[in-house]
Parts: C-alpha cells; structure tokens; sequence
C-alpha cells in the first residue's frame, strides 16, 4: 500500500537530482516511513474528530508516539498491520474508563519496571551506541514518570500499551 508511492515519489527524486541524492532504495525506506506515520496521525485525528474526540485521541497517539521513539518496541511486519493497529488502538484509548490514581500508580510502576528490563528495544542493525541507549532509556523513564504529576488516564493507557510492546516474544532476538 506505501510501497509503490514511495517508490514512485523516490524514482521521481532521483530523477530530479541523480547527482545530490540517496539511492532510490534509502529514499524509498524513508518515504514509507513518513507516509505511514502521516497516515497514522491524519486518520486517527480525522476519525477522533468524526467521533468528538479529538483531543482525547491527539494525547493518545502522541503520549504513544513518543514514547515509542525512545523505547523503541517490538515491529509489525507489515506497514498496514502497523497503520491499522496504532490507529485502532489510539481510537480505543479515549473510550475505556478513566482510571483512578491508584490505577495509574500501579501502570505507571508496571511500565517504570519494563523500560527498567527492555528499554530500549531497538534493532540490531541501528548500531545504537551504549551511551546512546542509556540516554534513550533515562529519557523514556522520564517520560512515563512525568504521569506521576500529570495523571491523566489517557497516558497511562498509552504508556502501558506502549511498554508491553518492549517485551520480547518469544522467536525474536
């Protein structure tokens, strides 16, 4: 579904500029990846807005999103999977119960423990260095621990979603 416009967009690049341009298949890698997550965010939004919840889902996706840049988390193979299950879960998010502040203490506590043993899970091939996934861990710690004085529902959800996909499942490296 990405794959072909992306391809197109990066064969029309190097067509362009073939001088001061990636290969088409650097471009082409990174073009899926901003179309997906501009994808993600305009549906989300536009069916959180449709549905009057526009704000509720905005702190879903974003409390998610950047969480996720620092932890890292385990992939979906596919980039529809991907699409569909951050939009899915980010629509459910604002709908569950508000939970109360010993709820969101103990979620806050469970992902504090998670990114403690799994932050943050980042493929083989980045060539993080150590000092590098320290930061990103300290960062993600900070991130989740800021709910201690926000207390919002909507991030504690998103949070914990969020750090389950930190736990290796079981034939991954």
């Amino acid at each position: 579904m990405i794959k072909r416009p992306s391809r197109a967009i990066a064969a029309w690049l190097k067509n362009a500029n073939p001088e001061e341009t990636a290969s088409i298949e650097v471009m082409e890698y990174a073009l899926s990846i901003i179309i997906n997550i501009s994808l993600i965010i305009i549906i989300a939004l536009g069916v959180g807005h449709s549905m009057g919840k526009y704000g509720e889902t905005a702190l879903a996706l974003f409390s998610f999103i950047l969480l996720r840049f620092f932890s890292g988390g385990v992939h979906i193979r596919s980039s529809f999977g991907c699409m569909a299950t951050t939009i899915v879960l980010c629509l459910t998010i604002p709908r569950l119960p508000i939970l109360n502040k010993a709820e969101m203490l103990i979620f806050t506590l469970i992902c504090i423990l998670l990114l403690l043993l799994f932050a943050p899970q980042v493929d083989s091939e980045a060539g993080f260095k150590p000092e590098l996934k320290r930061l990103f861990k300290i960062i993600s710690l900070c991130i989740v621990s800021s709910n201690l004085i926000l207390w919002s529902s909507i991030i504690s959800v998103s949070f914990l979603i969020q750090c389950l996909t930190l736990i290796p499942l079981k034939g991954d490296k």
